[in-house]
């Protein structure tokens, strides 16, 4: 029995494999950036049938009241792990971030010691998703969703 063409396949099919995980780029450089928050969604409920809606102002102000998340319209990820928090181009607060597990767990860490977990269900080159529970009248998990906001481009100096 000839055993080259099979060791020829798992050679080949290792080679790819280890081409497409080195050719990603990981969740931490993908989340450099500004960040625009633009929709938070209810997205599981014990509610119906229901399987998500969109969370106005005044329900948005009802879930923040117990837990710490962040107003601010943009979030700036840095690359020395600090977290900005914008709003109208003025900085709110700052505190440390780090992406844990595989790529799933953005951890916002603040000056007193608190600690917030979100889930992140996306990180693109343009779309940032992310999860945190909540046990509002309506227990489910809450979507936020941010698009980036695109470097500034400046002409080159000739």
């Amino acid at each position: 029995m000839r055993l080259g063409p099979i060791y020829l396949f798992f050679a080949l099919l290792l080679a790819l494999s280890t081409w497409f995980l080195l050719d990603q780029e990981s969740p931490e450089t993908l989340i450099l950036g500004e960040w625009e928050e633009i929709a938070w969604k209810y997205e599981k409920l014990d509610h119906g049938n229901v399987m998500d809606f969109d969370i106005d102002r005044l329900q948005k102000q009802e879930i923040i009241k117990n837990i710490i998340i962040h107003e601010a319209e943009t979030w700036r990820f840095n690359p020395d792990g600090t977290l900005s928090f914008l709003e109208e181009n003025e900085i709110k607060e700052n505190l440390k971030w780090n992406i844990k597990g595989r790529g799933h767990i953005l951890e916002l860490h603040h000056k007193n010691n608190i600690v917030e977990d979100y889930q992140v269900v996306e990180v693109t080159k343009d779309e940032l998703v992310v999860q945190f529970s909540s046990d509002l009248q309506v227990r489910g998990i809450v979507k936020m969703t941010f698009k980036r906001i695109p470097k500034k481009q400046y002409a080159q100096k000739i």
